[in-house]
């Protein structure tokens, strides 16, 4: 089909902060696949064979997903959007005017095939038309002419949605789709397209009697659904007495361990959930879990419990890695004990070890039954030079307490973050013996840096930033920043 398409999917998804800290909202998996999957694919059966794709937010991963289009048998161009730009002010940028039909379409929203929509419209020169779906306008438009014709589209998520409705308006019977604007909305819409509630979608995997539906290389019992419809995504294990209930979406490469119960819940891509563990009405994204009753979000530190497999600075084999390099250098660290220990006698001869009490990287339920930060007890050396001073914390990395990279313990009568979500994505980050504000930050940099530079590390941590620092904090036991009194390592 010979028309000018062009896929939106420039949202950042800050509305969905808690699933979107590494990505944007197309590339979130939904029963098997990103969600600009489900509209690709729906154009390609429409006929569709030329798209541009329009990205802003993470358009380098958008682009190493998608590719060139030829698993689909298209052929993709890329433009940058300046972020929730209305489609009248891009394609202004690209052309002036259209002489064929022009096919515009949300990409990181979910919906029903819109093939009939497509199939109906396209042979309709000059005119626009908009598909709405139970009265909302669902992100599909056709038009040819000049590009002025769109500035009354009634567009998701554009920074000008339209002062009023276009003219031509055709309303989808029977079709579905979710804005996917909230953690509680992404929820739904997996268990809905789990469900078959998504006219037209195909879900990556094959579908049983039960209701189950399986995705290629996984192991998953019959009598383990217990409930009405559940989706496992490819390469997943689930034990045969581990249950699915409800309706459940287990993502690919997730391990679902003995007499583990899932209800309503959704288990993104390379989560492991342990023994005897219930997940209900909730999102678990490695050892992370967002409750959707409630809106609570928390990390399981016990990676017996739940871990992300994938990730190797949250999975079960690298928590044992950063104890055992926590233990080499409690060893390599011995000879400056005794220096540490006479210093702090001729410094403090009466408390030459000082209590500290830190926020813990483990969790525990407090007496709402809800998870909180735990605390823990270490000691530092009462001398001015940091890498004496916190030794005794080589102590809490061994107990699981703390992290060799992370963001900077926090004292327990220190005030918490406060409630952006910003401040709560540093808050949320595993403290670590070194990080960025231990080894970049003078002692008296001003809060706000200390917390920018938090928020940072904690939306791009990786395994390459993390070595960074443990280099770098090899290499800075050799300063004089470690054996002086300035710098932010002073005080944790």
């Amino acid at each position: 089909m010979l028309m000018k398409t062009f896929i939106f999917v420039d949202r950042s998804g800050t509305e969905l902060e808690s699933l979107t800290r590494d990505t944007c909202t197309a590339l979130l998996p939904v029963a098997g696949k990103a969600v600009v999957d489900y509209a690709v694919e729906d154009l390609a059966r429409a006929g569709i064979r030329e798209a541009v794709i329009v990205a802003c937010a993470h358009a380098d991963k958008v682009e190493a997903h998608l590719g060139n289009g030829e698993r689909w048998g298209m052929n993709f161009e890329y433009f940058p959007s300046r972020g929730a730009e209305h489609p009248a002010k891009l394609l202004q940028r690209y052309a002036k005017q259209f002489d064929a039909p022009c096919l515009l379409v949300r990409g990181d929203v979910l919906r029903s095939s819109v093939s009939t929509f497509i199939d109906t419209h396209s042979s309709r020169p000059g005119a626009l038309m908009e598909a709405h779906i139970d009265g909302a306008p669902a992100g599909v438009c056709l038009f040819q002419g000049a590009t002025r014709l769109l500035e009354t589209l009634s567009w998701p998520y554009a920074d000008n949605a339209g002062q009023a409705s276009p003219a031509g308006v055709m309303d989808l019977p029977g079709a579905v789709w979710s804005a996917l604007e909230s953690p509680a909305a992404y929820h739904r819409a997996n268990l809905d397209a789990a469900a078959g509630r998504y006219p037209g979608i195909r879900l990556a995997g094959w579908s049983r009697d039960n209701g189950l539906t399986v995705g290629r290389g996984s192991q998953v019992a019959t009598p383990s659904l217990i409930g009405e419809h559940a989706f496992v995504g490819s390469g997943c294990r689930v034990h045969p007495q581990a249950r699915l209930a409800g309706t459940s979406v287990i993502g690919d490469g997730c391990f679902i361990d003995s007499k583990a119960n899932i209800t309503d819940s959704v288990i993104l891509p390379g989560s492991y959930v342990g023994e005897n563990i219930e997940i209900r009405n909730a999102i678990v994204d490695g050892d992370r879990v967002l409750r959707i009753d409630s809106g609570a979000s928390y990390r399981v530190s016990d990676h017996f419990l739940l871990a992300q497999m994938r990730q190797p600075g949250d999975s079960l084999i690298a928590g044992m890695t950063n104890r055992a390099a926590g233990l080499i250098l409690l060893l390599a660290s011995l000879p400056l004990w005794p220096m540490a220990a006479l210093g702090a006698l001729l410094q403090s001869p009466t408390a030459p070890l000082r209590p500290v009490r830190l926020r813990s990287n483990k969790y525990h339920l407090d007496t709402s039954n809800e998870p909180v930060r735990g605390e823990f007890e270490t000691r530092e050396w009462a001398v001015k030079a940091p890498l004496l001073r916190h030794l005794p914390l080589l102590l809490a990395v061994l107990a699981g307490h703390i992290k060799l990279v992370g963001n900077r313990p926090r004292a327990v009568d220190e005030s918490a973050a406060g409630d952006t979500p910003w401040e709560r994505v540093a808050q949320d980050t595993p403290a670590g013996l070194l990080g960025p504000v231990q080894l970049d930050l003078a002692n008296d940099a001003p809060a706000e840096e200390s917390m920018l530079n938090e928020i940072h590390y904690a939306r791009y941590r990786n395994l390459r930033s993390d070595l960074k620092y443990l280099l770098k904090g090899a290499c800075a036991m050799f300063s004089c920043r470690a054996w002086s009194a300035r710098g932010q390592t002073e005080s944790s």
